[in-house]
């Protein structure tokens, strides 16, 4: 599952433990006759062990961008998706997105008696337009699998900066989550906290961070690629003040090189 990597193609978002949405940029500007549109190639991915951990995990990927008639794609996580609209300007569809953000009592003796959060499902629909070097998006995705991760809408905005072969993209974004998804990863239930020793924290829907987002890729050759991304957060709120959080910051990042099939 950790081999459908993160989503940087040409319109869609990606998502992260806990990835940020960030609105994605082109990859190759290398141009085919074909209906089809195939990359893909090897990377790492570096996240938070869970939402407020200290410590991250590091994660080898394949990073793949299938596009067939500029209608449907999968694209890193969001790995099955079709547009509504797809031209120069605006982009809107929907998806299903892997969210690989979980949470496991094993991994911090702080979290015993909290229960694990597993790996979820996502049904994500998303719009985005883009005038002149910037970009604006918006997406909200809801969890589909039962694992109670529940809602995440995030919205953001990327200045795109072209220099022959490099694409540099930098902006600010924030994520609003329902108060599922913050019971789950940040709040502490009178049950929990007997268990835990964890004081308990009432918790329910708001902004759950601000970000900043930094892109950048560059064609190697006709065939090949290389893409990384970093996106800063800064914990809000109940999400910030849980006893849960370790650490406000969070960081998360991803590079890979691509190989142009068709």
């Amino acid at each position: 599952l950790l081999a459908l990597a993160l989503s940087l193609g040409t319109t869609a978002t990606w998502a992260a433990p806990e990835m940020p949405d960030v609105p994605d940029v082109p990859v190759s500007t290398a141009t085919t006759t074909s209906n089809w549109k195939i990359s893909a190639g090897p990377g790492i991915y570096v996240a938070p062990k869970f939402p407020g951990a200290r410590d991250s995990l590091i994660y080898p990927i394949i990073y793949q961008d299938i596009d067939y008639k500029g209608r449907f794609f999968s694209r890193g996580f969001d790995f099955l998706g079709i547009y509504a609209v797809n031209n120069d300007i605006w982009q809107v569809g929907a998806d299903f997105q892997f969210d690989p953000t979980w949470r496991k009592s094993k991994d911090d003796s702080r979290l015993n008696g909290l229960g694990d959060v597993n790996m979820t499902v996502r049904a994500r629909a998303f719009a985005q337009a883009q005038v002149s070097f910037v970009t604006f998006s918006a997406d909200v995705a809801q969890d589909i699998a039962g694992q109670g991760q529940g809602l995440i809408a995030n919205g953001d905005i990327l200045f795109s900066l072209p220099a022959g072969k490099w694409l540099f993209t930098l902006g600010p974004g924030l994520t609003w989550t329902n108060s599922k998804y913050m019971q789950t990863f940040f709040g502490v239930t009178a049950d929990q906290s007997a268990r835990s020793g964890l004081p308990t924290h009432a918790v329910g829907a708001g902004l759950r961070e601000w970000h900043a987002n930094g892109i950048v890729s560059y064609e190697i050759s006709r065939n090949w690629s290389a893409l990384g991304s970093v996106t800063f957060a800064r914990l809000q709120g109940d999400a910030a003040s849980s006893p849960i959080t370790e650490r406000r910051q969070q960081w998360t990042g991803m590079a890979a090189v691509t190989y142009r099939f068709r």
